[in-house]
């Protein structure tokens, strides 16, 4: 069952009306999808997201694992490593080797790492961002009732844009309007030092779970150290987090109360699984992010399954899965099977083979950017 054939495609979607986070505008959707194809027609998908030359990088690492067999992924996984050392393109082709390995043994993919401690997660809605020209005060409100009337049992807000009194006051509604929703927010890089201990504080005052990303990131995470030192309130980060390695240093320095590898950044599903292992070492919980397509959400969701609790105790607080609830088709239109369905506020673990969702092709010819074929 050697791999015959690998096609890579990247698709855009532009977002109306526009929305934004705190400091940049989310104008589009967009992403790279990989197939991964066998001798026996039995296929994977692998996702990352689109950044400048990618694409090209993907479909170099592809051409790579022609006539190679999937069930071989721990030296497949290392060919595609040293060959390009880009984490991004190496987990669209780790998450592709891993649905192909599972549809073939007939496994879904947490069966792969170990098997599954959990057969369901529960999701929060995330927030669809600043909708432009509008304020919060008119978004966020509605975006709760919403999501609570959709199922959801937790949401987050994308805060960060408008003045911290401004928001905290909305806020401060939301959680009198919504006393049994669990409430998270994510700066997404919108704050300074003391800026992010003054939102945390508030936040801790209103029952928040955790607050995420509140200062940049691509600079490194030196600085949440003293955040979260600072505060009581949950701090969260590690999204764009590109190895082990650097996930094992801010976990060593204290940067963060809740780590959240993204399995089409870091290097795939396995790599996401391994950080939860180092952070349960060092007490910190382990909630892996998710993407915006439902590639990326599947990967999360098998993540999810498998990384441990940060404690054995009972109570412990299991972790959530993020479910975008903008409007993106690579979420809604790309599966042909559901696996995001809500149970009194939960997502299954799916227990397909491999991913354990299936993709609709023909929407996804119709509407590619552009398309490869390596044999």
């Amino acid at each position: 069952m050697a791999i015959e054939q690998v096609e890579v495609f990247t698709v855009h979607y532009a977002v109306e009306p526009l929305r934004s986070v705190s400091i940049a505008p989310i104008s589009v959707h967009d992403f790279v999808f990989c197939k991964l194809t066998d001798s026996d027609g039995t296929i994977g998908w692998g996702e990352t997201y689109l950044i400048p030359g990618i694409s090209a990088i993907v479909a170099e690492l592809g051409a790579m694992l022609i006539g190679q067999q999937a069930l071989d992924a721990r030296r497949l996984w290392s060919d595609v490593w040293l060959g390009s050392e880009h984490t991004w393109a190496a987990s669209a082709i780790s998450i592709a080797i891993d649905d192909l390995r599972g549809r073939q043994l007939g496994v879904p993919i947490h069966a792969l790492y170990g098997g599954a401690i959990r057969d369901r997660v529960a999701a929060y809605g995330a927030s669809t961002g600043y909708v432009e020209g509008l304020d919060p005060a008119e978004t966020w409100p509605a975006e709760t009732a919403q999501h609570a009337a959709d199922g959801f049992i937790a949401t987050k807000f994308r805060i960060g844009r408008y003045p911290i009194k401004h928001e905290i006051a909305i806020l401060e509604r939301v959680v009198t309007d919504h006393p049994t929703m669990t409430l998270m927010a994510d700066g997404n890089a919108a704050y300074d030092i003391s800026e992010s201990i003054r939102v945390g504080r508030a936040l801790d005052e209103l029952g928040f779970r955790w607050l995420e990303e509140p200062m940049p990131q691509r600079g490194g995470y030196a600085a949440y150290e003293r955040v979260a030192a600072a505060l009581d309130i949950a701090l969260a980060g590690g999204e764009i987090t590109q190895s082990r390695h650097t996930a094992l240093e801010t976990l060593r320095r204290g940067c963060f109360d809740i780590i959240q590898p993204e399995p089409v950044i870091i290097g795939g599903i396995g790599e996401a699984i391994w950080v939860g292992e180092l952070a349960r070492l060092h007490g910190v919980e382990c909630v892996p992010h998710t993407s915006g397509s439902i590639i990326g959400i599947a990967a999360g969701l098998h993540a999810l399954a498998t990384v441990p609790d940060a404690s054995t105790s009972p109570s412990t607080v299991m972790p959530y899965l993020e479910v975008g609830t903008d409007p993106n088709p690579w979420r809604t239109e790309l599966p042909t099977t559901d696996i995001l369905a809500l149970e009194d506020g939960f997502v299954r673990i799916p227990m397909g083979p491999g991913l354990g969702v299936d993709i609709d092709e023909t929407f996804l010819r119709a509407v590619a950017v552009t398309s490869q074929v390596i044999r």
